[in-house]
Parts: structure tokens; sequence; C-alpha cells
């Protein structure tokens, strides 16, 4: 009979007997089935090599042009559309037959005379199974399918991740780091990179989880950290902005603890960010001189009014190295569930290896025996000593103002910044980056920011917040020097102020570049100056300026400083 309803599962009867086919056939439709019939194996195979599709055949074993098995040649397999399970019926009942039956690919078997009901529960169990088979089949292909598209779509994002990484990655010397994957991605990320300054900036940053879904997360820190470096941000508006990103374009279950380093190589001044990780170590001679804890919460979870930014602030000695770290490394568990230990990296250290990173390698891996890691690893080292070295191009002078200023004609700039404006807007940057605009020498900028970021740390620190410098001298000074700033910082008013003026005077030699920063601090007197020269613009800042410039001028009553850049 033709096939009307797609949804009804079609039996082929092969039967030479006209009554029986009739006779099954009649029975198989009462019970919900549709059927093909044919009276011979020739006709069997041509309805088997058409466009109707199949779900099972019944099989009688003796017909008039041939036997049950003939339809079940490989040969004759090989022509079909599809191939359908096979119920056979026939009277013999001898074991070797049946043996036969099944090897050649029949599923079961019914004896002769048949039994209607018996039939009806094979044809429905053989029916369920070529479905359940047929749907494993499809879901197969389905997640073979969905397998190539995930590996490709990984590919595509690996690439990604990758040439994100490579672009914004730079070498330095007295920077080392090792980084293990747990997956294909890495959660962990670390980078290094100069400021217009000349501070060099570390981050080593842990995503949430592991794999791709860890990596996109990190992403956007990588991006914002280069970004805000490049452009002269110290490192709170770093971790300020990186977090204000992550709480606003990711979700709630996503976040990124981190460590932000900032080395002053002229102030020779370590400043460190520390927002949910192990902590920094300071090493000298194999001991851990110092510890930086974790004093913050993971970047991405608090909203700005909450997020807290502050640092800590030390003096770099001349020797000694910082070691910083994810909480892979220490939490990564042997055979026996016992972790490598934060203890166990202080042992290490206590070793002084030549080669520091590749003993810890060497080490977890054989704490870990066999088994694989379970977080990704990463772990930075850096000397400030080899840093330092990168550093003196900037103090050297064989730049040529004039040469590097593209020949800009003459121009004057200025900002002035009152109240909590001082708090929130940093004017080195955006000074940096008009002179870039006008196309000056990215030497020359880095020049003129850090005088001007110099001058500015002066101006508001030791004018507008009246801070004494004296108070770093004492113990935890740093500290002391730090929260006495921000507390002042918090009662700015409209009368306090910085102005900077850039003034640029072209002539027929080189040129020069005219800063002036003033302040609305008290300034000092000249009997102050008579007994301690440059009076709040003393010390290593001060040392840095008159190094980089052609002159300085303090200008009475104190609380403007000129300097000229030939």
């Amino acid at each position: 009979m033709p096939y009307s309803n797609p949804n009804l599962s079609r039996i082929l009867v092969v039967d030479d007997d006209e009554m029986l086919n009739t006779l099954f056939c009649s029975f198989l439709n009462s019970k919900g089935f549709e059927t093909l019939s044919a009276s011979g194996i020739t006709e069997a195979k041509a309805i088997l090599r058409g466009k109707n599709s199949v779900d099972l055949i019944l099989l009688d074993y003796l017909l008039n042009d041939g036997t049950g098995m003939d339809l079940l040649q490989p040969e004759a397999l090989a022509t079909y559309s599809d191939i359908a399970p096979v119920i056979m019926i026939s009277s013999n009942e001898e074991p070797k037959f049946l043996e036969q039956c099944f090897a050649s690919g029949v599923n079961d078997y019914i004896i002769k005379p048949v039994n209607l009901s018996l039939l009806a529960l094979k044809v429905e169990s053989q029916i369920n199974s070529s479905r359940m088979q047929r749907l494993i089949k499809i879901q197969n292909k389905k997640l073979e399918n969905f397998k190539k598209e995930s590996e490709r779509e990984e590919q595509i994002a690996k690439l990604t991740y990758e040439y994100l990484l490579h672009q914004n990655s730079y070498e330095y010397n007295g920077v080392h780091v090792w980084l293990q994957s747990f997956a294909a991605f890495s959660g962990d990320m670390m980078l290094v990179k100069k400021s217009p300054s000349g501070h060099l900036y570390f981050i080593l940053a842990d995503a949430t989880g592991h794999g791709l879904a860890a990596a996109i997360t990190i992403m956007p820190v990588v991006t914002i950290f280069n970004s805000m470096v490049a452009k002269g941000f110290h490192i709170q508006k770093i971790a300020t902005e990186i977090n204000r990103k992550l709480v606003t374009d990711t979700p709630e279950d996503r976040f990124v603890a981190a460590v932000l380093i900032e080395i002053n190589p002229f102030r020779r001044e370590l400043n460190v960010w520390n927002g949910a990780m192990p902590p920094v170590f300071w090493v000298e001679e194999g001991k851990v001189i110092h510890e930086f804890q974790s004093n913050h919460m993971a970047l991405g979870i608090l909203d700005e009014t909450m997020f807290d930014a502050s640092i800590a602030t030390t003096d770099l000695p001349d020797e000694g190295f910082i070691l910083a770290y994810s909480d892979g490394l220490i939490e990564q568990e042997n055979i026996h569930k016992q972790p490598f230990s934060k203890q166990k990296l202080i042992n290490i250290l206590a070793q002084q290896p030549i080669d520091l990173l590749a003993e810890l390698s060497s080490s977890l891996s054989q704490h870990a025996g066999d088994l694989d890691y379970s977080d990704d690893i990463s772990v930075g080292v850096i000397r400030p000593k080899d840093v330092f070295n990168n550093f003196t191009d900037l103090l050297t002078p064989s730049l040529q103002i004039g040469r590097a200023s593209n020949n800009t004609n003459c121009f004057s700039w200025n900002v002035k910044l009152c109240g909590r404006q001082l708090e929130n807007c940093e004017i080195p940057p955006l000074c940096n980056h008009f002179l870039q605009q006008l196309g000056f020498d990215q030497q020359l900028c880095q020049k003129i920011f850090t005088v001007v970021a110099e001058m500015i740390s002066n101006g508001l620190d030791h004018g507008v917040l009246n801070l004494s410098s004296s108070i770093k001298e004492e113990p935890d000074g740093f500290v002391q020097y730090f929260y006495a700033r921000e507390r002042r910082l918090k009662t700015l008013s409209d009368k306090d102020f910085i102005k900077l003026s850039i003034q640029w005077m072209p002539d027929e030699a080189h040129g020069h570049l005219i800063i002036e920063v003033e302040d609305s601090g008290k300034g000092y007197t000249p009997q102050m100056k008579a007994n301690n020269a440059l009076f709040r613009y003393s010390g290593r800042g001060n040392e840095l300026i008159e190094k980089l410039s052609a002159s300085v001028e303090i200008i009475p009553p104190g609380n403007k400083i000129r300097a000229t850049i030939k």
C-alpha cells in the first residue's frame, strides 16, 4: 500500500504466499504500521533500492525466486538505500540454521505457524530498537558536527587570544616569567610594559575558572592595561578602570584576581596593588624580606563607590628581586592531596637556585608526579637592578629636541585643575597625549612626561597637601605618607589648585620647551631656601628634574617651578 504518513513506521513484508502476505499486511496495518508488499527477492530488492525508506523487513525464508538469505548477501546490501532490521519467518528450528541467519544479519526469528501476538511484540521491539539506533546515529552526527564547529571556533578564538597577547607583550631585561596553562586557553596572564615616564609596569592576573571562559575575562584586562600604561596612568587608575570595565561588561560570577606592580627607577620606589592574589615577595639573599599581602577584593566585584585602589609603597634596595605568583603554584596537590604550599616555595627561595623558574618548574613537576596540573600556573620574577639598566637612555643627553619635535611651530598649552579634580584627573597623561598629537618624538615625550610628572607630584604633595618627605624616612614611613596623602586629598577645596603651562619656543638652532607648574601652596621664604635649597622640590624627584632639564628655577614665594628642556 502507498506510504501516506511519515510519522508511521513502514514495514516491508516479503512472502510469496499471497494469502499470508495479505494477512501480515492487514494485521500490521491494524497495529498502526504502514506496509509494503513483495512476493519475492527480485521485487524486494527493487523496493529497497528505491526512494521509499523501510523501517523493518518481515522476510520469509523460502521464496519462489530464492531464499531470504539472498536478500542479505553483502553485494546486495551494498545497493540498498538503507539497511533495516530483519525478522526471518521459517519452519526450520535447527540451531545451525538459526546461527546462519543471525550471522547473515537477521535481527530476530519467528517460527511458522506464526503467532500474530508474538509477531506484534517482536515487530514493536525491533521498530523501537531501530528508532533508537537512528536517533543515536543522528545525535552522533550532530555531536560530530558540533565538535568540529567548536574546534574551529576554539581555534579562531585561540589565534585571536594569542595574537592579542603577542601584540601586547614586551620583553625587558630583568623580568622573567613562567606560565603553565591548564587548558588550551590560559586564565592566567602576565604583561610588562614601560610607561612614558620611564616607569616599569607589571601585571599578573588570574581569571575565574579555566579555559576559554577565563581567557575571555582576561582579554579586556590586557587591552586596558597596555592602553593606560602607554598613556602614563598610575596603577591606582589602571586598577580602577579595569575593575569598572569588568563590573560593567562581564557576568557577576566572572572576576579577576590581580597584582599590579609599578617600579619607579628614578625615585627607586616600588608600588604594589594586590587584589585577592597570594602575597608578593621581596627576596634578598634567599630570604623573604617583605610580603605584599592582598588587601583588596578581586577586580570585577565591587562598583566604583566601594572599590579601593590604595597601594603599598616601599623603597627599592639595590639588591634582591620581586616574586609574584598565582595560587595555582602553591595549591597544586600531589597524590596524597598535599599542596605544594607557600612554605615549600620559601624553602626553594632559601636555596638561591641559579635559575629560579626552572627550579620551580622541576620541583612542581616532581610534586605533582603523574597528576595533571589542576590550575593555570604563573610565576613572575622582577630584578630591579637589571631593570634600572633599561632606563639609562632617558638620562642620556644625545637627543636633540629640535629634531625630535618635528619642526613644530610655536605653541603654548595650559591646564588648571582645582579641588577634587586633583584627586581624580591625572595631568601628565593629558600633556603626553597633546605632545604626541603635535608629532613630538616618543623619546622626547617620555623625557617631558617625566619632568611634568615629577613637578606635578612635588606641587601636589608638598605644595597643595603640605606633606613632608621626611615622613618617608621613619619606620613604615611610606605607609604613613600614603595614608596622610589620601586623607588630605579628601579635604581639597576649590581654592586648592595645580596649574601646568607648556610653551614651545622654536629657533634656528634646536628650540626649547618651557614647563611651569604652579600650586596653591604657601611656598617658602628666602631664609628657608638658604637653609635647604629647593626646599619642597628637594630629593630624588628634584634631582631627576635637574638631570633632564637645561635649567630649573624656583620662583618666589616658592610655589612655582620652571624647567627648560633644550
